[in-house]
């Protein structure tokens, strides 16, 4: 019987020293892989995220470092990142913030089991915010702060972070202090702590501080952070870092956005998007206005081209919204080619163009979250505005310049200089006459009985509406609206 309690002893231990060793040694086999969160959270950095942790899963890496400096970006592409980070259960995940985590950043540092600082480090002040131009605008409805802000606790509780600080950098409603309870230190709201005052003896607990006041976010030092438990450890550099967790000596892989993803952030951005809207615009305006194909409808193209292209690879727009928009140019075109004056089949393609660009701005066409609707509609009129703008003073001050004598034949064949014209045109000049077709700027116009074919400056000029001849170029007759 001892001998049998012997053996038992002996295998036991076995299994134990083999399990041991076997974890370590598979611990020092692993891969650490370093992933970069850092400038604006966008859904092309999502889109990079997620890629990097799908062809991790191929490899043995069981540490994720995400180092982390951005002042935030869209919800729904942190929230993206979230879920990803949420499928690395079985990993070890660590937020190392070597600068800002604030906004969407904080959401991500949370969705990480342990969160590291560095000195001079910041986390919080996540309140939704529009972020355009240089300028912010507060999403101050109560909607959509609730449901960020349960979005915030839930993903802090999944990773034992402190649900009320997690709170407190979303809602300016919220006030923390912090408590020392029977020798733990807590931070409960005021609710709660004035709920605690009945349950507990008067020398059970002590208030240390108040951490937030009520009407201000909660923004975190790294020393702050660490006092509150939020994050771990304050730590210098990444070299620190793997001394700290024991993964000196463990092959690190760094993972780096490829060109296609860069270009695709860089597409994206509110700006850059903006710009390409009203570079398309200008182009198709100006294309309509020179006979021909010419430069300016292939830049349209092009511009409109990339802006789709780009919100279709991050899942913004879809064939549906790109069928939208050709389907209003086309109904533009034959209002302006084929149909006489500008009626309901040329506002109708001009909405179809305006809903094609709104909906490949927007993620969710039919849960669309305040802050997604004003950044569309901010892209959408600072392009139309832009637009217009340019093409009053192009139409102005465009024709005057050598260029536009190149593209429209301005040289005036004179008599003089030894041209002979069919026809003298020299008696309509000052003539007053009306358009009988849209000039654009080409077109016709009857004078008395007679009608000729004429051409504006460079306007566009309705049907049915009184002109002037300025001037006669060979056998161009130049004409204005009177």
């Amino acid at each position: 019987m001892k001998n049998k309690l012997l053996i038992f002893i002996f295998l036991m231990l076995s299994l134990v020293i083999t399990t041991f060793y076997g974890d370590v040694n598979s611990t020092k086999e692993s891969t650490v892989l370093i992933i970069p969160v850092k400038g604006t959270i966008d859904l092309g950095l999502s889109g990079f995220v997620k890629r990097i942790l799908a062809e991790s899963k191929q490899e043995e890496i069981k540490i994720y470092i995400f180092e982390i400096d951005t002042f935030g970006g869209r919800v729904d592409a942190a929230l993206e990142i979230c879920k990803s980070i949420k499928e690395l259960k079985d990993n070890v995940t660590i937020a190392y913030i070597s600068g800002e985590a604030w906004s969407a950043g904080a959401l991500i540092s949370l969705a990480c089991k342990d969160i590291i600082m560095a000195p001079g480090s910041s986390i919080g002040s996540a309140e939704p915010r529009l972020n355009m131009f240089g300028s912010a605008e507060n999403a101050t409805d109560e909607k959509t702060i609730s449901a960020i802000r349960a979005k915030f606790k839930s993903i802090a509780e999944e990773n034992n972070h402190p649900q009320n600080i997690a709170q407190g950098m979303v809602d300016k409603d919220i006030e923390l202090k912090l408590v020392e309870i029977k020798q733990t230190k807590e931070t409960l709201t005021t609710e709660e702590f004035e709920e605690l005052k009945h349950k507990l003896k008067k020398n059970e607990f002590k208030e240390i501080r108040t951490v937030k006041q009520k009407g201000k976010l909660l923004n975190l030092s790294a020393k702050d952070a660490k006092e509150l438990n939020l994050a771990k450890e304050i730590i210098e550099d990444r070299n620190a870092l793997l001394k700290f967790y024991n993964l000196e000596g463990i092959p690190i892989k760094e993972s780096h956005p490829n060109w296609s993803e860069i270009l695709v952030r860089f597409i994206t951005n509110p700006i850059v998007s903006s710009l390409l809207l009203t570079l398309g615009f200008l182009g198709m305006i100006f294309e309509l206005k020179i006979p021909g194909w010419g430069l300016t409808g292939t830049i349209a193209l092009i511009c409109l081209a990339l802006f789709f292209w780009g919100h279709y690879l991050i899942g913004l727009a879809n064939w549906i919204e790109i069928l939208i928009f050709i389907a209003g140019i086309i109904l533009l075109l034959a209002e302006i080619f084929l149909i006489p004056g500008f009626g309901i089949i040329g506002a109708l393609g001009i909405t179809l163009i305006l809903l094609g660009a709104f909906l490949s701005l927007i993620k969710h066409p039919f849960q669309i979250p305040k802050t997604d609707i004003v950044q569309a509609l901010y892209i959408l009129t600072y392009s139309l505005i832009a637009t217009f703008v340019f093409t009053l003073l192009i139409m102005k001050f465009f024709p005057h310049t050598g260029i536009w004598k190149k593209v429209v034949l301005a040289t005036s064949e004179k008599t003089q200089s030894g041209y002979t014209s069919a026809k003298d045109l020299s008696k309509y000049l000052g003539r007053h006459g009306k358009t009988i077709s849209i000039l654009r700027p080409s077109g016709r116009a009857i004078f008395g009985n007679e009608i000729l074919d004429v051409i504006t400056e460079g306007d566009f000029i309705d049907q049915d509406k009184e002109i002037q001849v300025v001037s006669i170029e060979g056998n161009r007759i130049i004409v204005k609206s009177v």
